[in-house]
């Protein structure tokens, strides 16, 4: 049997078959999920959701709450001069006083809410971008064999969902809030400044069920929300296993170390007789300071 032969092998430390395949539907289901944040940005970019076209309560609603800016998409909210105030006569009648100048009461108009919305789906968009190419990254390097690639990835991946998981739980609080100013549907159609522009066929409902829907959304539905926590949880387990393979290959080759080349030592014994290769009289092997003593 050949020296080479007792040498063990260099195992490369790569990704098992179990998680290449776990790699590849975490990154399909990332990807889906950029996908459509995409779509659904463009439509409130592009400003797609026109209350005008919209014909019940809640549909208007959730479009000027939320879905619709008029001051980003270029609509020009009319403001209300049909509340009159109590009129005196300009007529003095020859006394001393001065005349009150009727002027109508006017209702002003603000879009805070959507404008608001509109800067958060920008944010989400910017991050679910590094999202998106993190996920590419993951998908094409999951035959990668050189451990440190698949150390950061894996743990770009992993920070990256921390990173969803806590935007989208804050933006869920946020949105939860809004409630306060919901109670009532005209409370939301007062609030959005569409009064005058708008009517509703009931202005006494519970409003409240728009800004829990916009909390549930940004949760992804909880279902999906929960499906990232999951996720989270198996890449951790992808890391950790790679991390016990490569404690495991250290131990393996401190527990198995190679059959050194002999290297020839001489002996403690000045006396001892040994043979050279290729000769049959043996040879007394003499103290090297006995030539001067």
């Amino acid at each position: 049997m050949l020296r080479h032969e007792f040498e063990p092998t260099k195992k490369l430390v790569s990704l098992l078959p179990s998680d290449k395949r776990s790699c590849l539907w975490i990154s399909d289901v990332i990807i889906l999920q950029c996908i459509l944040v995409f779509i659904g940005a463009s439509t409130i970019a592009y400003c797609v959701w026109s209350p005008e076209h919209a014909k019940y309560d809640y549909d208007k609603l959730a479009r000027v709450m939320y879905l619709y800016d008029p001051h980003a998409c270029g609509y020009n909210l009319r403001t209300s001069k049909s509340i009159l105030s109590f009129e005196l006569s300009n007529d003095t009648h020859g006394l001393n006083i001065r005349p009150i100048k009727h002027i109508p009461a006017v209702v002003t108009v603000t879009s805070m809410v959507p404008a608001k919305t509109r800067r958060y789906v920008k944010m989400s968009v910017i991050i679910h971008s590094c999202w998106l190419i993190i996920a590419i990254c993951l998908r094409v390097f999951r035959f990668a064999t050189k451990v440190h690639i698949l150390k950061i990835i894996l743990s770009l991946s992993y920070f990256s969902c921390i990173l969803i998981i806590f935007f989208d739980v804050s933006m869920a609080i946020v949105y939860i809030a809004h409630i306060q100013r919901s109670l009532t549907t005209g409370m939301i159609l007062r609030y959005s400044g569409w009064s005058v522009e708008m009517k509703l066929d009931h202005y006494n409902r519970f409003g409240g069920w728009l800004p829990m829907a916009a909390s549930v959304c940004w949760l992804r539905g909880v279902i999906i929300f929960a499906l990232n926590i999951y996720i989270c949880r198996k890449i951790s387990l992808i890391k950790n296993s790679i991390k016990k393979r490569e404690v495991n290959k250290k131990l393996m080759l401190e527990e198995n170390m190679p059959i050194p080349e002999p290297v020839f030592e001489d002996s403690l014994d000045d006396n001892v007789l040994y043979y050279r290769n290729g000769e049959y009289t043996p040879v007394e092997k003499k103290n090297q300071w006995s030539f001067f003593f």
